[in-house]
């Protein structure tokens, strides 16, 4: 299975390089552990990776998860007027900004979206043509990756 990230971030958290570091290794850690994850239902999960402080949250709805089985999508005004989507499942994983913004430290920035993500699968409310998606496969896979990596260790509250 492959990921997309598409990150929408305050500028104070674009504007320190600990977080924005943090959050592009967690792009990877999750990019290079999904791939050994093999599914008959969906193929790539593009995320809509959300962080923004509280004044611009107000611009930000947040959408219910969708499954394309196979459907080409018109986008206005793009370079490429058309998308295929096939087998792609996508959500809005909005990440608290005052949690994430208080940290210090890399390696804590990467706990706490770690953390969040593991969380946010668990809530996840699938769409019902993916009844039959091995959801605690994906759930243990993204767990795995994270342990493999100590970004979070087997004890943690997850």
């Amino acid at each position: 299975m492959e990921i997309t990230l598409c990150v929408i971030i305050s500028r104070e958290i674009s504007t320190f390089s600990i977080h924005s570091d943090a959050v592009s290794a967690f792009e990877s850690l999750l990019s290079n552990g999904l791939l050994r994850l093999k599914t008959d239902l969906v193929e790539s999960l593009c995320i809509a990776f959300i962080c923004v402080s509280p004044p611009f949250s107000k611009f930000f709805k947040v959408h219910r998860p969708k499954y394309y089985e196979d459907k080409t999508l018109k986008c206005k005004g793009s370079v490429t007027p058309e998308v295929r989507m096939y087998k792609c499942l996508t959500a809005d994983f909005v990440v608290d900004f005052e949690g994430y913004f208080k940290l210090k430290t890399k390696e804590e920035c990467l706990k706490f979206l770690a953390l969040s993500f593991v969380n946010f699968l668990k809530d996840l409310k699938y769409p019902g043509k993916l009844k039959k998606f091995e959801k605690d496969k994906l759930l243990q896979t993204v767990k795995n990756t994270f342990i493999e990596n100590s970004i979070i260790s087997a004890h943690d509250d997850i």
